[in-house]
């Protein structure tokens, strides 16, 4: 039979068991806390770097969604986001391209980088190059070691293939519409991260360039006119302030035109108002063609049958010689309507006036010497070209032959 002395040296060594397993049971926990404190397990470290990824990916996100919100330039907003993009991914070069109309190659649209210092980029067709295999794929081009690619990153002519580079295409619902690629000199200076972040930029740079291209459109739409696609009156008196503000800061003279079709209210009542129309359109390109091609020449359509031009850099003798050609041009020119009716003769008159020396005129004074000067052809015969002289009036109303006015 047990004594008493051995059950309690038994009690005694149960609880010093079970204060051991309680003892061991707090530690842990404790052990674990510790180890949290003193070094931080992978996984968090991981949790952390996705974190700080995420926060630079929506700082990308805001600062790109801003710029395409403010910008309505097409090449500004892409200039802006390259800026934007290698505040974040460190790339030394950078182009974009657009994808042509007719789908048959790529345009330059933007290139930066001291890889272009002395590089003249022209257009590619597709599967040319690592911009073209992106237009052609509609996939990412990622090259840790460009070494090992064996066709050019940028454009032909490129000199090395050694460093990283990284490319996406830019699409919208129907079709790619441009490529946009970065490289750097180094190896291995891009990371797949990088790569995502692009891809994932991708549509909202797509949408933005669209968004900034059709306002382009638009707004190029607005200052033509439909008929002639000449430039219309509005710009006119933009381009002439602009010429006047120059005139004063570098005193070079520039000449105006005054148009005007003879009896263009006979070709009307004869054979109709869609003759009529179709006169006016088709004098438009004559009148570009007729002029300097050197982008000296600048013409608009004024209103109704006048048609102005504005030569920059060019004397009064000059001008007459430019009204002159024009003049003689539309005289030979074979007219729809001449060829319905040959007996019909197409002609016009021309007023010329200038700004020269240390003359200051306004833009209403240029423009009225220049119609008093085509009142002067009309009334000498029509079909002739007229220079404004100081002191030059109106002709008598009975000699003069009505024109419209805007």
């Amino acid at each position: 039979m047990p004594t008493r002395k051995g059950k309690k040296s038994k009690a005694t060594k149960a609880s010093k068991e079970a204060r051991k397993k309680r003892a061991d049971a707090s530690a842990a926990p404790r052990a674990r806390r510790t180890a949290r404190t003193s070094s931080p397990t992978s996984a968090e470290r991981d949790y952390k770097a996705l974190f700080q990824r995420k926060l630079t990916e929506n700082h990308l996100f805001y600062e790109v969604g801003r710029i395409i919100a403010s910008e309505t330039e097409p090449f500004d907003l892409i200039k802006k986001i390259v800026t934007v993009i290698n505040k974040e991914i460190p790339f030394e070069d950078a182009t974009v391209y657009v994808v042509k109309k007719d789908m048959t190659g790529l345009e330059p649209f933007y290139y930066t980088g001291p890889l272009f210092r002395d590089a003249a980029l022209d257009r590619l067709f597709l599967d040319n190059g690592a911009p073209g295999t992106i237009a052609a794929t509609g996939e990412p081009v990622f090259l840790q070691d460009a070494a090992l690619y064996e066709g050019f990153l940028h454009y032909p002519e490129e000199p090395g293939q050694s460093g990283s580079y990284l490319g996406i295409a830019l699409k919208n619902e129907s079709r790619v519409i441009g490529t946009m690629g970065f490289s750097n000199s180094r190896p291995r200076a891009f990371e797949v991260e990088d790569l995502d972040m692009i891809r994932t930029l991708a549509p909202l740079i797509s949408a933005g360039f669209e968004k900034a291209d059709l306002f382009k459109k638009t707004l190029e739409l607005s200052r033509v006119d439909d008929l002639t696609g000449l430039l219309n009156y509005r710009v006119l008196m933009e381009k002439m302030s602009e010429e006047v503000r120059r005139k004063i800061r570098t005193e070079r003279e520039f000449s105006f035109i005054m148009v005007d079709i003879d009896d263009f209210k006979r070709v009307n009542d004869r054979y109709g108002h869609l003759e009529g129309s179709r006169l006016i359109s088709q004098m438009g390109p004559l009148l570009r063609s007729a002029c300097r091609t050197d982008s000296t020449d600048i013409c608009f359509r004024y209103g109704g049958e006048e048609f102005s031009i504005l030569l920059t850099e060019t004397t009064m003798a000059e001008a007459m010689a430019v009204a002159e050609r024009i003049r003689r041009s539309v005289e030979e020119y074979p007219f729809s309507v001449k060829l319905n009716h040959p007996e019909e003769k197409i002609t016009i008159s021309l007023g010329v006036s200038s700004m020269t020396g240390e003359q200051q005129k306004s833009i209403t004074e240029l423009i009225n010497e220049a119609d008093i000067a085509l009142y002067h052809s009309k009334a000498s015969g029509k079909n002739r070209v007229t220079c404004y002289s100081e002191g030059c009036g109106m002709p008598a109303a009975s000699d003069q032959d009505t024109h419209g006015k805007p």
